[in-house]
């Protein structure tokens, strides 16, 4: 049973691992799919609004080849965006917390999967710079 307290702590997380993007990632720009997700109209209810722009745009079927989620974008208009949307939101006013924490939880493990390769690849190239000195 997932809790309050639970949601708030991954949304924490998120927000610590979307400011922490490698440069490898591309900048939001207002023609990307965060930006026009996040700037549809609301639902009848908080939680359909939620569910609707977390399937379009961190949904299993927006992986690309590789199977990773292909909208993750940072800057103020990509996952910056987005945490400050998931930072407002009362999760008390109707969400059904083990399904708003299985959505959350998949774009946690990509942001994690990003920040790991990011510095797996930092770790090769000082070995390699290592190496040659």
């Amino acid at each position: 049973m997932s809790t309050i307290a639970a949601i708030k702590t991954l949304v924490k997380d998120i927000s610590i691992l979307s400011n922490g993007l490698p440069p490898s990632i591309q900048q939001a720009t207002k023609d990307d799919k965060i930006w026009s997700v996040m700037n549809t109209d609301q639902r009848d209810t908080v939680h359909e609004t939620f569910n609707q722009r977390f399937d379009a745009m961190f949904g299993e079927d927006c992986r690309d080849s590789a199977g990773h989620l292909q909208y993750v974008r940072k800057g103020k208009l990509g996952m910056g965006l987005v945490c400050s949307y998931l930072s407002k939101c009362d999760w008390a006013d109707g969400f059904p917390l083990d399904i708003v924490k299985i959505k959350l939880w998949r774009l946690f493990v990509e942001l994690k999967y990003l920040q790991y390769v990011a510095n797996l690849t930092s770790l090769h190239s000082f070995v390699l710079f290592l190496t040659c000195i």
